[in-house]
């Protein structure tokens, strides 16, 4: 298939998204053809700006992970051990997948994005095992901060944790099914106080740590040596310590998120050429600020071996009482903080919830346009949500409800493992897109390079230097995620099922569907990068245009919101 010419079994359907009408093209393959039915089941609608899309990215990141989940790597592997394997992960995994998506999405940025991507370029047994897993790993997601959403609440109550894992799961099918013009509203101003709970918490840290304090104790860096600064791990040793960095690497994985979310949310955002560009660039932002500041500065408050941290991870404690955060804080004498970080810890649970519901209806509703699931799953209301892919993902987060039985830590750390695996195989297929894609622009006569092709490039150094070494790890990762499993006392079916049947369940639905429907990959030539293109590009000329014809306000107040939404955003 060359840049300029499509299929001849193509189909066009006609696609209502917003105020701007487009022509739909769907693929024809023999063995995989994704179908858009308006008439009979309506769409979703471009309504995500650039500024959505910037606090989305960012405000993905910043949840239980940051807050309350540190407690457990710090306490095992030491304060410095913590802080260089986020500093690994983020830079060497999470940058360049970021930067390979915004590359991929801002050429094609259509409907199903990723998701369609293995299919169409790779081979469709990928796009079925993909699908599959990354709905399968939003939903445990969802599961995982419902769980962290009722146990922060336990921190006020002792009213039985169903009832708050009810309010949060009723919530997030309640703003969902107002469609994703509200979802972006709702996630804009809950990413906005996130950001601004964790700078509060650097900027405290960092007036505790030169003396402002009310013990008027300057102890700068002492909490980051006590405990040591790398930390043995199941065996003494440089090799326990190494054990013990590598173990930050799973909780990184857990942690730091983001290429996912900006892959699935390209078939909504209006102007993607634009926007996706912007949000791909300003990852660093995520990277840097808020996980390399917020741990440097949180092992400056709370050393691993603090007493009150300790008692607290014995105790099974919940919510702020677990976290390093409010520990830290209580440490250096300040009181009456802990139920405002425990009350933003909730939103910021609630927060990334209703993200990864978002983002489970919106992969239900991709397989079904692709034929992994029925298609009745692409019905969608008036204002574009889904409506049985959001009954379908509230009915299986009723899984949350399993800590109502069990322990919440234990259901807690079900969840992260189920959910980290899958989004590392979900990782995995992301990588295998963009190599295929790297690879079909020049078999197809498209230069990157040159400077006809106008659409989001990263640097230079990113590809293939950065990648394929992001794509070892990110497969290392995931093989020896388990590992703690099989030394001695350690062992357990709920910990291997957890560490590896994500894994095995990817391998089985590619292998199901490759022998099924008897799929073939795809050649460098052969891989659809251009089916849907030439419409996208027209419906993004037509916004350009509406933008131009109606100008920004005039005034005062105006111009300087102007200014600092640019500032922020663009």
């Amino acid at each position: 298939m060359s840049f300029d010419k499509k299929d001849n079994g193509t189909t066009i359907d006609v696609e209502k998204i917003g105020s701007v009408d487009r022509h739909y093209v769907a693929t024809d393959f023999d063995d995989f053809n994704d179908k858009l039915d308006v008439e009979r089941y309506g769409q979703t609608k471009r309504k995500l700006s650039s500024r959505h899309v910037s606090l989305m990215i960012i405000g993905q990141s910043i949840g239980t992970g940051l807050f309350i989940g540190l407690s457990s790597p710090l306490m095992t592997s030491g304060s410095l051990s913590l802080f260089i394997g986020f500093l690994f992960w983020a830079i060497l995994v999470i940058w360049p997948l970021m930067q390979a998506v915004g590359e991929m999405c801002s050429y094609l940025p259509i409907k199903g994005s990723f998701l369609h991507y293995c299919a169409r370029w790779v081979d469709p047994a990928l796009g079925f095992a993909c699908t599959l897993i990354y709905l399968y790993t939003s939903l445990m997601f969802v599961c995982l901060e419902a769980v962290a959403f009722a146990s922060v609440i336990e921190y006020w109550t002792d009213i039985n944790q169903g009832v708050f894992i009810t309010i949060a799961i009723l919530s997030y099918f309640f703003f969902n099914v107002f469609g994703v013009n509200w979802y972006g509203e709702i996630e804009f101003f809950s990413s906005m106080l996130k950001v601004l709970l964790i700078v509060g918490l650097m900027i405290f840290a960092l007036i505790s740590m030169c003396g402002g304090n009310p013990h008027n104790n300057a102890y700068g860096f002492q909490h980051w040596k006590e405990g040591g600064l790398f930390r043995s791990y199941l065996v003494p040793g440089t090799t326990g310590q190494f054990l013990g960095w590598w173990s930050v690497l799973i909780y990184a994985a857990f942690s730091c998120g983001g290429p996912d979310l900006l892959g699935l949310i390209a078939g909504e955002v209006s102007l993607p050429r634009k926007n996706i560009g912007l949000a791909a660039k300003r990852a660093y932002i995520r990277i840097y600020l808020f996980y390399f500041g917020g741990i440097f500065f949180m092992n400056t408050l709370c050393s691993s071996i603090n007493p009150e941290l300790a008692a607290a991870k014995e105790a099974g404690a919940a919510g702020a009482a677990a976290s390093p955060w409010v520990i830290g804080i209580k440490s250096v004498g300040v009181h009456g903080l802990d139920s405002l970080v425990n009350a933003c810890i909730m939103s910021s649970a609630w927060s990334c919830g209703n993200g990864f519901f978002y983002g489970a209806t919106r992969t239900a509703y991709s397989a079904s346009l692709a034929g992994y699931l029925p298609r009745f799953f692409s019905k969608c209301l008036k204002n574009g949500a889904p409506i049985y892919c959001v009954i379908a993902s509230f009915l299986v987060s009723t899984l949350a409800y399993l800590s109502v039985s069990n322990s919440s830590a234990t259901v807690f750390n079900w969840f992260i493992n189920l959910s980290t695996t899958g989004l590392l195989c979900t990782y995995l297929s992301m990588w295998w897109c963009y190599f295929k894609f790297r690879r079909a622009l020049p078999a197809q006569g498209i230069d990157i390079k040159s400077e006809s092709y106008t659409y989001y490039r990263a640097a230079w150094f990113v590809h293939p230097y950065m990648t394929y070494f992001a794509c070892f790890v990110n497969a290392l990762v995931l093989f020896f995620n388990g590992f703690w499993i099989f030394f001695p006392g350690q062992f357990s079916v709920a910990n291997l099922f957890t560490s590896y049947f994500a894994p095995v369940l990817f391998i089985c639905l590619f292998l199901f569907w490759k022998i099924v429907k008897k799929t073939h990959f795809r050649t460098d030539a052969e891989a659809d990068i251009t089916t849907g293109k030439q419409e996208i590009d027209e419906e993004e000329e037509i916004e350009k245009q509406y933008i131009a014809d109606h100008p920004r306000k005039d005034g005062l107040i105006f111009k300087i919101w102007y200014k600092v939404a640019d500032f922020c955003f663009n």
